[in-house]
């Protein structure tokens, strides 16, 4: 249903949940107590392996209502990969957990392809092919020198610019 120019929503100015009024605390611990024990009759419980494969296998074909025929990319399939989790572990533990810009360590980190990962398929998962960078230093980086056709020049000019300064 379109919005007409001009009519005023049957809404507007009604006060209720999800238009600025909160539950109380009572109604809250209620609500909370029927959700526990043996008032949800699905607590505690789980799906067998079988179960869970099937329910995986109706999410994942042709029979599903959002299918779209497999259209997901290469480029999700392999960032989803096992591979690229241990390729990112693998970079991050041998910086030590640490950004190689600005030697911050506790900081939200991205494991950065020194040579482009759609450009260099075959060193996608070496580990000399990575480098840790916090992810102001990695916007930074990307920001100076853009998201393509990059090199390790522009790492190691990269990382001299702050020694520079």
């Amino acid at each position: 249903m379109a919005f007409k120019k001009g009519c005023v929503p049957w809404n507007k100015g009604l006060k209720g949940y999800g238009k600025g009024r909160k539950h109380t605390t009572k109604t809250k611990r209620k609500m909370s107590e029927n959700h526990k024990g043996e008032n949800n009759p699905f607590y505690g419980k789980h799906h067998s392996k079988e179960m869970r494969k099937k329910m995986s296998e109706t999410r994942s074909n042709e029979d599903n209502s959002n299918w779209k025929g497999g259209i997901t990319s290469e480029r999700n399939h392999i960032r989803t990969s096992i591979e690229s989790r241990l390729w990112r572990e693998a970079v991050f533990s041998r910086d030590s957990w640490t950004c190689q810009k600005c030697k911050q360590e506790g900081k939200y980190i991205n494991a950065h392809h020194i040579m482009n990962f759609s450009d260099y398929p075959e060193l996608r998962f070496a580990i000399d092919n990575g480098i840790t960078f916090c992810e102001e230093c990695h916007k930074k980086f990307h920001k100076k020198y853009g998201k393509k056709n990059n090199n390790k020049e522009q790492i190691i000019k990269f990382l001299e610019m702050e020694m520079i300064k």
